[in-house]
């Protein structure tokens, strides 16, 4: 690896952890608001919007610049390519955000729904899926990757849940319905916030392995596992 490129490239891994950090702190900031009905943090949320676009075209460019100027080859050229994926899913996290702060804004406007989900299990395990993805890219901890995406489940099952809560209530009170719609709504996409963390995961696997992993994760988690534990018993057999 040339220090230029190496220089290029630990400069948009830093871009993008920045990004990630905005992205955690705009889905914080939409849930507070949609649990505790604060419609101007809501609109701070959806206003701070083209802070997080701006940067995704400014990594997305310098990306390019690398892919044309550079030409990385084998683990360079994964990893430049593994971000400019990771940079789109933090892109759409970060709309998603604003979409639930859409929905929190509506509901401060309307009578307090009388029951009340507990979104924070949920919103805790997707931040968390976020900050341990973006972890896992820095440490090329291809394992850590793995368990992100396995917090997938936790993720899909609160969800569930939580849906079932809000599905039992509107059939309860119709009159709620529209507003408790907007919730599901927030639900829902924070969610996607959740798969695409997990396409984070995914794609810090493929900056690792060089392996694909959509649709074949459970292959590749044999393969990581199978190899953790040939270099666990490499390391006890050398003691």
């Amino acid at each position: 690896m040339s220090k230029q490129i190496e220089l290029d490239l630990d400069s948009i891994q830093k871009a993008i952890l920045h990004i990630g950090g905005l992205v955690e702190d705009r889905v914080d900031k939409a849930l507070t608001a949609l649990l505790q009905r604060d419609a101007a943090l809501a609109r701070e949320v959806i206003d701070g919007d083209n802070v997080i676009d701006d940067l995704e075209l400014e990594v997305e460019e310098r990306c390019l610049d690398i892919l044309a100027l550079r030409q990385p080859v084998a683990k360079d050229l994964r990893l430049v390519t593994g971000i400019m994926k990771i940079n789109s899913d933090l892109e759409r996290m970060g709309d998603l955000a604003v979409n639930i702060a859409e929905r929190a804004e509506v509901l401060a406007f309307v009578p307090s729904l009388p029951f009340r989900p507990d979104v924070t299990r949920m919103a805790a395990v997707v931040k968390r899926m976020t900050r341990d993805g973006l972890d896992a890219m820095v440490r090329r901890d291809e394992a850590l990757a793995l368990r992100v995406w396995e917090m997938d489940d936790e993720a899909d099952r609160l969800y569930r849940e939580l849906i079932g809560e809000a599905i039992q209530f509107m059939s309860k009170n119709v009159d709620r319905l529209g507003d408790v719609m907007h919730l599901v709504g927030a639900l829902r996409n924070l969610e996607r916030i959740a798969d695409h963390a997990t396409n984070i995961a995914e794609d810090v696997i493929f900056v690792v392995e060089g392996k694909i992993v959509r649709h074949r994760v459970l292959e590749v988690k044999q393969h990581i596992l199978d190899r953790a534990k040939r270099d666990g018993e490499s390391t006890h057999s050398k003691k």
